[in-house]
């Protein structure tokens, strides 16, 4: 199953609210980068350091949207809960009084919920559940089937028009539940106006779908 969330068309609480529960967000300072701004910012590393450390999620986000999320923090006044005032729109970073630093100085870590993949950025999260249930498996069988009749009406050259009856022989449980589940789904596919169970595989294809054991033709 795949899950797409986009943060425009989101309610903020519900954003939040799901993309918290796909992808745990940490940040920590990226020394190379804050060494690189200038001499003042590797003498006061140890207050920068403390400050990114420091940072909630929504203020890792804040950073990398370009949200209005920037905070003014003196040398002298770094274990204050007063988190001052907020500087202008543009603002883009946290201020010091030395200088400042933005996104550019975090090393971004994210930790994925267990059995999802996930993707993500400031505007969306695209999350991949891995979880194979029964369902989607007998999904999975009814799709192979499908290709290997198409497969069969290909090899008798049959026209796009030509209407069939499928026939069917297998021992695989799976697959006549795949069948029985998806029956509407593997006619219209096909063109087919019936599935046909048969006793014995005389006349019929050997295959496979998705590793269950099948024997298949395609009757015009």
């Amino acid at each position: 199953m795949i899950f797409v969330l986009f943060k425009y068309r989101t309610e903020p609480s519900i954003w939040h609210e799901v993309q918290t529960k796909l992808v745990q967000l940490s940040a920590k300072p990226n020394f190379l980068a804050i060494k690189a701004k200038g001499p003042d910012y590797a003498k006061n590393m140890k207050v920068i350091s403390a400050k990114l450390n420091s940072l909630t999620v929504d203020e890792i986000k804040a950073l990398q949207n370009g949200d209005n999320h920037a905070r003014r923090e003196s040398r002298e006044d770094l274990s204050s809960q007063d988190r001052a005032e907020e500087v202008g729109r543009e603002a883009q970073t946290i201020k010091f009084d030395f200088g400042e630093v933005g996104a550019d100085c975090l090393m971004l870590n994210r930790i994925v919920a267990d059995g999802m993949a996930v993707e993500a950025n400031q505007h969306f999260t695209v999350a991949l559940d891995l979880k194979i249930t029964d369902e989607l498996r007998r999904a999975c069988v009814a799709r192979e089937l499908v290709n290997r009749i198409q497969n069969r009406r290909k090899d008798q050259n049959f026209a796009i028009s030509d209407r069939i009856s499928i026939e069917l022989y297998s021992e695989s449980e799976v697959l006549k539940q795949a069948v029985k589940e998806n029956e509407s789904y593997i006619k219209g596919e096909t063109q087919a106006n019936a599935i046909v169970w048969k006793d014995s595989t005389a006349g019929l294809q050997e295959s496979d779908a998705d590793g269950e054991k099948v024997f298949v033709e395609a009757v015009r």
